[in-house]
């Protein structure tokens, strides 16, 4: 018999719709990207595969942004790596400083803006061409492989683009999906409620609708379907998340209890859901008198997806470039410094032993740094299974597939097999994806290497040991120098999330869309706050949260959630003093100072005061 964690394991491996069909996509791009790496004789071709792992995306239009906008970076990248030949060819210590400085700025950007993980890309990019003018004689040598570090960037994004225009996964595909797949959900919990039903719903609340709504407005700006379809579209996305609230509000209240009307709205739920996913269209619903406030939203909610809206829903608040705080917290550059000095160390390192080979030590510090002891921790774990587990299929390729291959037709089946093995694994939950990731580095690592089929196992083996060498380095800097504690991380992810109480505490009944909007970023930040509560016994013993401040930051993640879905369910109107409220606590939690004083301040009564009473309490005795 299997034990629950068995299950648990296999269960974040098992099939959901769009998995088999994002990992064919990614596993075909890599086949085909080894296929010109070879015929062409481009250089680091694994590097190459690597790249679109992060680049390809569930959706066609956003895949395509994405490669085109890192080419262009790339492009960038280039220029600056040719006027940087020029000064540091013959000036080793120049080069360093260099290296040091172009990676600060770029991770600074990446943990600091809405570059993300692009900016670490880049800066792996730029670094690792830097690193290579070690080994080259003169100016022009350096310069042509500098072109060839652009084609190893460049090449695969045209691939990722010309698969994503002809074989990609259409926007209004995906988000007909998504709207379908949390109708039915809604669906099943008012129909037999559970646990599990209960767990699915948190589970999408929590996927939040950011990316959604970003998809919508790429499928709007390049008119990807009908008006008509997008304005239906847009509509029902933001109705259906509302409605996830509405139904755990239901099934709590006293009227959810009543069998009768919660069939009723789960039928016609159910009904809007098919209807939606086929492309037809809808009778309007038409709504119950007013009663339960949940139940009265939910239908309302149903009315308005099926209705002949004219007007476009509102889009997502727009974000700025940089994060708010992008200046003012130490952490966006520490981050930066951390994952740089391990970088450092790794290139330093092989540089020393005049071990080339290893060299994958320094790639690993780019892509596997986080920002917490305990999130790092996890990936360090996570990264060396995946290096075991792609080193091992890699080693066996060479030993039995590899000598009975003479083509680069043969080469590229074996890297789509193995391609999709590792995209099957890093497009899944979070709790597994990097090991999917670190998977597809070690076996292209260990596998593609020269301009056709190689059974050298020295060069796969100083690879894999390399990118065993970079997580050890990566943990043992992050962990020692500026650990970031889990608690840390919660305090700070609460008080945005507190401050989205308060702006959607501002808008009462009036603005529909955006309190949707602002509801999605708190439960967003209350998920993430989960994963990172659960990852808490992986910080070392110094750092770690004690089991009452633990149970209390879960308390009030609980009562964030309530008074959330409260404010959106059953909205007070403006109300401007308890916004005030709410930011002032948000300020205490986020600033890590003495909470007493502004937690008095903030449990005064008034409308949702028993939350806010909860939540003082908590905190003063956390």
């Amino acid at each position: 018999m299997k034990s629950g964690a068995d299950i648990g394991w296999l269960s974040l491996l098992a099939p959901f719709p769009g998995r088999a069909a994002m990992a064919w996509r990614i596993a075909l791009v890599c086949a085909l990207t080894a296929m010109v790496a070879m015929t062409y004789g481009i250089p680091e071709s694994a590097i190459s595969c690597y790249l679109v792992f992060f680049v390809m995306k569930p959706d066609a239009a956003e895949s395509s942004l994405l490669a085109v906008a890192l080419s262009v970076l790339v492009a960038i990248v280039v220029v600056v790596l040719l006027l940087l030949t020029n000064l540091t060819l013959t000036l080793p210590a120049m080069r360093i400083v260099a290296l040091a400085l172009s990676s600060l700025l770029l991770l600074f950007l990446a943990s600091a803006s809405k570059l993300g993980p692009l900016g670490g890309i880049i800066a792996l990019v730029l670094a690792f061409g830097l690193t290579l003018l070690s080994y080259v004689p003169f100016g022009e040598a350096a310069t042509r492989g500098i072109l060839y570090a652009w084609l190893m960037a460049t090449m695969p994004m045209a691939l990722v683009l010309i698969v994503s225009v002809t074989v990609g996964r259409r926007p209004l595909d995906l988000l007909r999906s998504t709207v379908t797949e949390r109708l039915d959900a809604i669906a099943s919990y008012l129909e037999s409620g559970g646990r599990a039903g209960r767990v699915r719903l948190r589970e999408l609340l929590g996927e939040g609708q950011e990316e959604s709504m970003k998809r919508w407005g790429l499928m709007r700006g390049l008119a990807l379907a009908r008006r008509d379809e997008t304005r239906r579209l847009g509509l029902a996305l933001q109705e259906s998340y509302r409605m996830l609230f509405a139904a755990l509000a239901l099934r709590d209240s006293a009227q959810g209890d009543q069998p009768e009307p919660r069939a009723a709205l789960a039928a016609r739920t159910r009904e809007v859901g098919q209807a939606l996913a086929a492309g037809h269209l809808v009778p309007p619903v038409i709504e119950p008198p007013p009663g339960n406030p949940a139940a009265t939203q939910a239908w309302r909610a149903l009315s308005a997806m099926t209705a002949d809206a004219s007007a476009m829903p509102a889009p997502q608040p727009a974000e700025p470039f940089l994060s708010p705080d992008a200046f003012r917290n130490p952490d966006h550059i520490r981050y930066a410094a951390k994952t740089t000095a391990a970088a450092l160390i790794c290139y330093l390192i092989y540089s020393a032993l005049d071990w080339q080979d290893i060299h994958t030590a320094m790639i690993t510090c780019y892509v596997a740094a986080l920002g917490s002891v305990a999130e790092t921790t996890q990936k360090l774990m996570l990264r060396i299974i995946g290096c075991l587990i792609g080193a091992a299929m890699g080693v066996g390729a060479i030993l039995f597939l590899i000598p009975h291959m003479s083509s680069v037709g043969s080469l590229m089946a074996l890297v789509f097999v193995g391609a999709f093995v590792a995209a099957w694994v890093a497009v899944g939950s979070e709790r597994v994806a990097y090991a999917g990731v670190q998977i597809a580095l070690a076996f292209m690592m260990t596998v593609l290497q020269g301009f056709g089929p190689s059974i050298d196992m020295s060069i796969a083996l100083d690879r894999v040991i390399g990118i065993l060498l970079g997580n050890v380095v990566l943990y043992l800097v992050f962990s020692q120098l500026w650990p970031v504690s889990v608690g840390h991380r919660v305090r700070e992810e609460l008080g945005r999330a507190l401050e989205g109480l308060a702006r959607m505490a501002r808008l009462g009944e009036g603005g529909r869309d955006e309190a949707v909007a602002q509801a999605s970023a708190v439960a967003g930040r209350l998920a993430g706050i989960r994963r990172a509560l659960g990852l808490a016994t992986l910080e070392p013993r110094g750092l770690r949260l004690d089991s009452a401040r633990l149970r209390g930051l879960i308390a009030v993640t609980q009562s964030v959630q309530a008074l959330c879905m409260r404010l959106l369910i059953d909205p007070p109107g403006p109300n401007a003093e308890l916004a005030a409220r709410l930011e002032a606590l948000a300020r205490t939690v986020a600033d890590e100072g003495s909470p007493v004083a502004a937690a008095r301040h903030s449990a005064a009564p008034l409308a949702p005061a028993g939350s806010i009473e909860h939540l003082s309490q908590l905190i003063e005795g956390r």
